[in-house]
């Protein structure tokens, strides 16, 4: 898992980032993948072409194995709900974050997964 956070924790943003957030803003702002017109559309086409320049830069084969979170507590849970399973094993030091701790407690409870700190 590879992840970059720059939405809450980095200022100021790199200028090329502001042009490009007031384009789409201003010019584009539709929501892909919920309608077929243009400006969805358009939308689809930037985060297809922005998976496809990730995997060349970290040479993965699958631009559909790149994906996009809303944060990383998000980003986060989906991993650790989605690889772990009943009987695995995780060891973890009591300074990991909540984001981290709840789901691993969480799952420990209802999954039987067992959480070692």
């Amino acid at each position: 898992m590879i992840y970059f956070d720059n939405a809450a924790t980095s200022f100021p943003k790199p200028e090329t980032v502001y042009r490009a957030m007031e384009n789409f803003m201003k010019n584009i702002g539709g929501n892909p993948g919920r309608s077929g017109h243009r400006l969805s559309i358009e939308s689809a086409k930037i985060i297809y072409q922005a998976r496809k320049n990730l995997a060349k830069l970290f040479k993965v084969k699958d631009s559909s194995r790149i994906i996009f979170t809303a944060n990383a507590t998000e980003a986060l849970n989906l991993g650790i709900k989605g690889l772990l399973e009943p009987g695995d094993e995780v060891i973890t030091s009591a300074f990991e974050h909540n984001s981290v701790m709840r789901p691993l407690r969480t799952l420990e409870k209802e999954v039987k997964v067992k959480v070692k700190v």
